[in-house]
């Protein structure tokens, strides 16, 4: 599932500013303050309602000699399940456009809670599940999820009453926490966000042993800490610091002194051959 931010450099994704459904054309708001010029020839299928401000719309950019820049061409209003996969695409961007209130007054609005609305609309809880789900699997980046169930959340709450917006928010999680690869486990647990799997009970959340030792690279002295109350706690973070302080007699000073406080998770005979070496 490709996760970046529009492959095509041309494509766009934004928000109608203003279009006269009479005469045809209006402009689109972009972030970065961009702003696009829209005909209603610009889209591909010429939409079958009047289209009105704050709608998302995407499309590709198109040069146009005659305005010394771009022109929205190729487009189409965000409605079909699969636009989903174009809110993702946005996760971790800069999404922000300025829209105009009936004052005329300026203000910011995230194009991926716009959308998101967008998208919901008429929808059950069935076909929401469906489609926040349907784009998770294996190629999911283990960065963007957390942003991703966090927005889910926001969303959902603001487009769902109290009680079904947790219900579905739960099922959802519940549906991730049995498709996670174990790098997205691994962040959720640094994270402590075991909600966003479906782990609703108090305390921490012991992860598989390998899932840790797959990410050895991420862990420090706070998640030690932690880990040291596991079950294979103990003799994980001793082998850990063991490989920690691998060649500490060749280390400068100041790398030696980072790793002083973790002599704390070793067995007493480690801990005394290591602060030998460490204070020689």
């Amino acid at each position: 599932m490709p996760l970046k931010q529009h492959p095509n450099p041309t494509m766009f994704i934004g928000a109608l500013k203003w279009f006269d459904n009479k005469k045809g054309f209006g402009i689109l708001a972009l972030p970065f303050a961009e702003e696009l010029f829209l005909h209603i020839r610009g889209f591909r299928d010429r939409p079958q309602k009047d289209i009105n401000p704050g709608d998302v719309i995407t499309g590709d950019k198109r040069p146009d000699p005659k305005r010394d820049g771009h022109v929205a061409h190729n487009c189409h209003v965000l409605e079909r399940p699969e636009d989903w996969m174009l809110i993702i695409q946005l996760l971790g961007t800069t999404d922000t456009v300025k829209l105009q209130d009936r004052q005329k007054r300026d203000h910011a609005r995230s194009l991926m809670e716009l959308a998101a609305a967008q998208l919901f609309r008429g929808k059950d809880a069935d076909g929401i599940f469906s489609m926040v789900t349907a784009s998770f699997n294996g190629d999911f980046n283990p960065s963007l999820f957390i942003p991703y169930a966090a927005f889910l959340e926001k969303t959902i709450h603001h487009h769902l009453d109290k009680e079904p917006a947790s219900a579905l928010l739960s099922r959802i999680f519940a549906y991730f926490g049995t498709s996670i690869t174990s790098d997205i486990l691994f962040k959720v647990w640094k994270a402590g966000k075991f909600s966003y799997i479906g782990y609703d009970s108090p305390g921490d959340y012991e992860i598989p042993e390998e899932v840790l030792n797959l990410n050895a690279t991420e862990i420090g002295y706070e998640e030690l800490l932690r880990i040291s109350g596991y079950g294979f706690g103990r003799v994980f973070c001793s082998e850990f610091v063991n490989a920690l302080l691998d060649g500490a007699d060749t280390m400068h000073r100041d790398e030696i002194d980072t790793l002083i406080p973790y002599l704390d998770f070793l067995e007493n005979e480690d801990r005394e051959y290591w602060k030998n070496i460490v204070n020689n």
